[in-house]
C-alpha cells in the first residue's frame, strides 16, 4: 500500500500547522494517534534544524501530569 506524501515547509508554514511544542504553549497536544501532516524544515546560518507540523483543529487539550 503506498503512503502519502508528506509536505516539507521550507522557512515559514501555513498557521493551521504547529509544532509540537507551540502547541504545547498554547495549551494543546496531539491527540493519540494523531501523524505528522507535515515536516518543516528551518535554516538559520549554518544551522538546520528539522521537525514535525500537526494539525491544529486535531489536537485536544493538553494532559494534566499525574503527580509522582
Amino acid at each position: 500500500m503506498p503512503k502519502e506524501k508528506v509536505p516539507i515547509y521550507q522557512q515559514v508554514h501555513p498557521p493551521d500547522f504547529a509544532t509540537i511544542e507551540a502547541l504545547r504553549l498554547g495549551g494543546r497536544q496531539p491527540a493519540d494517534g494523531q501523524p505528522v501532516a507535515a515536516l518543516f524544515n528551518l535554516r538559520s546560518g549554518d544551522c538546520e534544524h528539522l521537525c514535525g507540523l500537526y494539525c491544529r483543529a486535531d489536537a485536544v487539550p493538553l494532559q494534566a501530569k499525574d503527580p509522582a
